[in-house]
């Protein structure tokens, strides 16, 4: 019988997910309904393929499934209902707004709870508290220390704000999933489904396999390629991480180092053009911008973030005597190319639509037709096609749950103005100095990443730091990609380091010691926001010489820290040159002729130095820690 309801549940999960998907991708580019009906469809469906999948509560035993499977029930039946009177009676709410009824808040108390609880399922308590706190705030707003009081609201304008405003749970994040990213989510599925993923760990393979540590560094441009499509850290650390964890563990690579490596590179995946991410997508809609020149601003970061963990790999590799893969073993580049253009075209004809200015929906739809003409070239059996739509919708659904969490968030930050005050409050801390409120909003954005998806992240501070960033000079683009970049970056950085525990789980090490060794391999990439933030050419913006001029400033910023942090250059440093390396690259963060010239003067020291000492023996040992 348990076994029964347990398929029973998965039928129907699977059921709502995949009606959720295809109703997107119908739907929306023919424009066969408006938004205001697709939202609370979409986020209903959604709902009660989460209720199903994943019971209420998990205890051994026939009474405890069969109690669990009747609360789940009246779950899945409270999110039709609430969802199909939004979408019956949306017009009217409309109208109303302002004046709703009895029922419409009845409605709105009933729909904030299931949404509550679905973000509890989905993605566990942090996000689930911070909705939470922020709607205890709106209730409690009187008993606030004063920079935080407001006039306080009752449960019932609060719960109904949050739902018929349009700007709450239903405001824009769930509208960007809906409008873009849930389209991008079964391009990606699809691809891999057809063999995309085997096929760019071959092409990375082929191109960096024979370098010093090529393992290391295969796993780094093989993560890139099909991080790009699947836009997850964790996601990717599962699809590529267990094909190049053993390799590199084959390789010499220790296991807690081959963890560290996917980890780092997966994580990069989410700022790697053209997905990167379904946070891309709401910077896109912040700004006003078209997609495609968001993906545009990104290229350059992407390329340092991934310049400095495959430098930090080599150097690694260098220390530790690892050597590449024989070319015996190797298979030509030309013939992978021959074998494997289809699965790089579809991503290629996405990244130049959207750089072309082509809308992100449009150049999504013709990345799906791709790839559904390679499932019938190919003859990908029908049980692989509807596995990937179901792993389509299990990947819709959180996002969606997470987006309507994230609306909790931005509803009550409107509602009582919380935006506009922390940003003044953030403004005073720095004390006038934009270097330290770009550290502020660094620590804020690791902090919340640590327990929340990057989406979250960039909502929660879009409102709170974004506006102060803006207001000590920084450039908006620029303020929005930083607290991006380093909401992505938590995913690797201890003490909760969820990419580095996936990868972990895979090598076989210890979860600690590898997102240790993770933070010390992205270590370089973290200083270049402060290189964008400091200097928006990095992100494409001003004339091309100076674009041109930047990067190559940033790229031997991240190499000169990346020596530092490894603590190798033809041999381990002395304690001097370590220290030598490091101001060198932070002088070069700073724009200006005169500080490049001496940041590179001070590195030339340490080449000095380093190469008269090049005729000792190099020491194959391990660095020292950092």
């Amino acid at each position: 019988m348990v076994s029964v309801l347990a398929g029973i549940r998965r039928g129907l999960s699977v059921v709502c997910w995949a009606s959720a998907v295809l109703l997107v991708v119908i739907v929306q580019p023919l424009y066969l309904m408006p938004i205001e009906q697709q939202l609370p469809i979409v986020l209903a469906l959604s709902l009660m393929g989460l209720f199903a999948r994943t019971p209420l509560f998990r205890r051994e035993g026939k009474p405890a499934a069969l109690a669990a499977g009747l609360a789940d029930l009246v779950l899945v039946l409270a999110a039709a209902v609430t969802g199909y009177y939004v979408a019956a009676h949306y017009q009217e709410i409309i109208g109303r707004q302002g004046a709703f009824t009895a029922a419409d808040v009845r409605v709105s108390l009933v729909a904030l709870v299931l949404v509550i609880e679905a973000v509890r399922r989905g993605v566990g308590w942090p996000l689930t508290l911070v909705c939470l706190v922020f709607i205890a705030y709106a209730l409690y707003g009187r008993q606030m220390p004063e920079l935080l009081m407001h006039r306080g609201y009752s449960i019932e304008r609060t719960a109904s704000h949050l739902l018929l405003s349009y700007a709450g749970i239903y405001g824009t994040p769930l509208k960007i999933m809906i409008r873009y990213v849930i389209i991008f989510i079964l391009f990606g599925t699809l691809l891999q489904a057809v063999g995309a993923s085997d096929a760019l760990v071959r092409f990375a393979r082929a191109v960096a396999g024979r370098y010093t540590g090529g393992l290391g560094k295969v796993a780094t441009i093989a993560s890139a390629l099909v991080g790009s499509v699947s836009g997850s850290a964790a996601g990717n650390v599962a699809t590529t991480g267990s094909v190049t964890i053993p390799a590199m563990k084959r390789g010499g690579y220790p296991a807690h180092v081959a963890g560290a490596i996917e980890s780092v590179a997966s994580t990069g995946g989410q700022i790697m053009p053209p997905i990167m991410g379904a946070a891309a997508f709401l910077i896109a809609d912040y700004l006003g911008l078209p997609y495609g020149r968001i993906a545009l601003a990104a290229t350059m970061p992407a390329v340092l973030y991934f310049l400095a963990t495959g430098v930090a790999v080599d150097l690694y590799a260098r220390a530790h005597g690892l050597r590449g893969v024989a070319r015996s073993e190797l298979e030509p580049l030309p013939k992978v190319l021959r074998e494997g253009w289809m699965y790089l075209l579809p991503i290629a004809v996405i990244y130049v639509l959207l750089v072309a200015g082509y809308t992100p929906t449009l150049s999504a739809l013709l990345g799906l037709g791709m790839a559904v003409v390679l499932l019938l070239v190919r003859r990908v059996r029908l049980r692989e096609v509807l596995g990937a739509l179901e792993q389509a919708g299990a990947s819709a659904a959180t996002l969606c749950v997470v987006a309507a969490g994230a609306g909790i968030v931005v509803g009550v930050m409107q509602l009582t103005g919380l935006g506009a005050r922390l940003a003044s409050i953030l403004v005073d801390l720095s004390m006038g100095s934009s270097m330290v409120l770009l550290l502020l909003s660094m620590v804020t954005s690791i902090i919340l990443g640590m327990g929340m998806p990057t989406t979250v992240v960039y909502v929660l501070l879009v409102s709170l730091v974004v506006p102060a960033l803006v207001r000590m000079g920084i450039e908006p683009i620029a303020a929005h990609f930083f607290i991006f970049y380093f909401g992505v970056l938590a995913a690797i950085t201890p003490p909760v380091a969820l990419a580095s525990y996936a990868a972990a789980s895979i090598a076989g090490s210890s979860p600690d010691r590898t997102g240790w060794m993770a933070l010390k391999i992205a270590l370089p990439a973290f200083i270049v926001p402060f290189f964008f933030a400091r200097n928006p050419a990095l992100l494409l913006q001003g004339p091309w010489i100076t674009v041109v001029l930047s990067g190559v400033s940033a790229a031997l910023g991240v190499c000169f820290l990346a020596v530092a942090i490894m603590n190798y250059l033809h041999g381990p440093l002395p304690w001097w040159a370590r220290l030598a390396a490091a101001i060198a690259a932070l002088m070069l963060i700073r724009q200006g002729i005169t500080t490049d010239l001496l940041g590179l003067a001070l590195f030339g020291l340490v080449w000095y130095q380093r190469r008269r000492d090049r005729k000792q023996p190099v020491q194959h040992i391990a660095p020292s820690s950092f």
